[in-house]
């Protein structure tokens, strides 16, 4: 198998379970309690959109990788990238919280940059970090929910 195979089974493995992690997290969000106020559930719904955005932004990367596809590739990492700047992204303010965002901005232009480049080597690689960044950047985030919700 050539190292370019290999690297695209990787990045479509990551991908995969990257996709399959932020369903299952979505899906595991506890229903809102009778009685909780439209506001909230208002919230939940536009955060529940906002991260159905990131899939498919996350898609397209991942369909232009597959595909050799280095615009697709472009246009995903852009869109992560505007995204991340987003406040809906910002679920706290620390400084962990701010360095995982910094570590996935600058990894979305170094995607952009192998796109740019058309180095399909380096935008899977890139797009293994970025993806790593977010399993550990969420992991972090339920957290910080966990904790909070445990007084």
């Amino acid at each position: 198998m050539t190292n370019l195979k290999i690297i695209r089974n990787l990045t479509l493995v990551c991908a995969g379970v990257f996709v399959a992690w932020t369903l299952v997290v979505a899906a595991d969000k506890e229903p809102s309690q009778e009685g909780a106020s439209s506001k909230a559930e208002q919230s939940k719904k536009d955060l529940s959109h906002f991260m159905r955005l990131k899939l498919d932004a996350s898609s397209k990367l991942l369909e232009g990788l597959a595909m050799e596809d280095f615009a697709l590739i472009k246009e995903g990492a852009k869109e992560l990238n505007a995204m991340s700047t987003a406040e809906k992204w910002r679920v706290t303010n620390d400084a962990v919280y701010r360095n995982f965002s910094g570590e996935f901005q600058q990894t979305t232009k170094e995607l952009m940059d192998a796109a740019d480049k058309e180095n399909l080597d380096r935008a899977a690689l890139k797009w293994m970090d970025a993806t790593m960044n977010c399993i550990e950047c969420h992991r972090y985030a339920r957290s910080i929910t966990i904790a909070s919700d445990n007084p």
